[in-house]
């Protein structure tokens, strides 16, 4: 009986140890990585490599994977499901909401997933997959959730709000964005960003203005216009702003060439720079398009470095106070997504169906030649990157299957090699 006692004591504090015990920090928590939405990345990722594995799903993937505990891969589509793999790839589990998913699921401090729907609704799943609870907006969640050191969570609706969430699903406020004209809401597609005092970034589509809120109730601290003082309607933040380590704000805008940096305490923009003016580079305006705007997030280098691009060929690296160092031009499409890794190496995806890998000089020095339409590359772990495929092959071709490419810099015999020197290296134009 003592015996008997005894392990069952030990079993009990073994029990509070583990429990006690937070858990391991998600390796890419939801869209750019973090909740600053800084697009880096902690590992180094393959500068070369082959297919590790490659998963089909039913329908596009409009949203980026993310990596959780234990390197689980969560990868929402628009067939409806959350898919969960482990590290080699295989299937853990799968959350169906029965609707589509149309952005990153998200991942909070205790493992659970927030994911939202075309339906308008928010899911909180378990680590299991398992449904914790939902939230009902008005719209067409296309906004990840940004989830704070707390547990609370902030996640933007097409009809023009920004909710904020307790951890069990309780509304503690909303904010709604401006339309635009005649429109009586505006529309958030844009992904909220926190930063490092807890404060809450958010743009409207229609809404020329990134606003601060406070997180406790959601009131305004600044306002930063993107409205010309000529009385023209203005740019629109459809990408997510990004934080930097010391509070920067860097927005990119659609109707607009410029990347932005904003005072993180009063909302002043402290440097616009057009990334149009590259002419200091050798490259003629002939060879631009001069509508081209900001679809996708900047990147946020370790030595400070903001790599940005439009919808055109060039990626462009600029430094902290606004001085573009080089523009290099990949292939012939652009409308990168964008990573950068530890080492500074930039991961660009391109609807060409290549992932350009490019050096903290400009250099192109690799790409992985995939097909489809890869999308927000993730540097998961040390030589290994991860991408969706954001093409919807029901429209094209019969049969056709989406796919997640698992890119290792570990090529055992016989794996597909799909990296490759670039066609035509440029070198960086300084």
């Amino acid at each position: 009986m003592k015996l008997r006692s005894c392990l069952t004591i030990v079993l009990f504090l073994l029990a509070v140890i583990v429990a006690a015990v937070p858990p391991e920090s998600a390796k890419w928590a939801s869209l750019g990585g973090d909740y600053r939405r800084s697009g880096r990345s902690l590992d180094a990722g393959p500068s070369g490599g082959c297919l590790q594995w490659q998963f089909e799903t039913g329908a596009a993937l409009l949203g980026s994977a993310t990596v959780g505990f234990d390197s689980r891969v969560h990868i929402p589509c628009e067939d409806g499901k959350l898919y969960t793999l482990d590290a080699s790839g295989r299937v853990l589990w799968v959350f169906d909401a029965n609707t589509p998913m149309m952005s990153a699921a998200s991942i909070a401090p205790d493992g659970s997933l927030y994911v939202g729907g075309e339906n308008g609704t928010l899911y909180a799943v378990d680590p299991n997959g398992q449904l914790r609870w939902t939230y009902d907006t008005n719209d067409v969640i296309y906004s990840s959730p940004a989830v704070a050191a707390n547990g609370d969570v902030y996640v933007g609706s097409f009809d023009g709000a920004l909710y904020a969430l307790t951890s069990d699903g309780t509304k503690l406020w909303q904010f709604t964005t401006k339309g635009a004209g005649s429109l009586p809401a505006g529309s958030i597609l844009a992904s909220p960003a926190i930063g490092p005092d807890g404060t809450v970034y958010i743009g409207g589509l229609y809404d020329p203005t990134l606003y601060a809120l406070n997180p406790s109730d959601g009131s305004v601290k600044w306002a930063c216009s993107f409205k010309p003082a000529s009385g023209e309607d203005g740019a629109w933040p459809f990408a997510s702003p990004v934080v930097g380590e010391d509070g920067t704000i860097y927005q990119t805008l659609l109707y607009d060439s410029h990347l932005y940096a904003i005072e993180p305490d009063t909302g002043a923009i402290l440097w616009a720079t057009d990334l149009l003016d590259l002419a200091a580079f050798g490259i003629s305006s002939k060879d631009l398009d001069p509508d081209a705007a900001g679809w996708s997030e900047p990147v946020l280098g370790s030595d400070g470095t903001i790599y940005v691009c439009l919808d055109d060929p060039y990626l462009r690296a600029v430094d902290p106070n606004g001085k573009i160092l080089w523009a290099s031009k990949l292939g012939d499409l652009g409308g990168f997504t964008l990573t950068v890794d530890k080492n500074n190496l930039v991961f660009a995806a391109c609807e060409d169906g290549n992932i350009y890998v490019v050096n903290s000089s400009g250099k192109n020095i690799t790409q992985f030649e995939l097909g489809g339409w890869p999308a927000f590359p993730v540097v998961a772990d040390d030589g290994l990157v991860i991408a969706t495929d954001s093409r919807d092959y029901s429209a094209y071709e019969a049969g056709g299957k989406n796919k997640v490419w698992a890119i290792s810099s570990q090529c055992p015999a016989g794996s597909q090699q799909v990296s490759r020197p670039p066609e035509t290296p440029l070198p960086p134009r300084r």
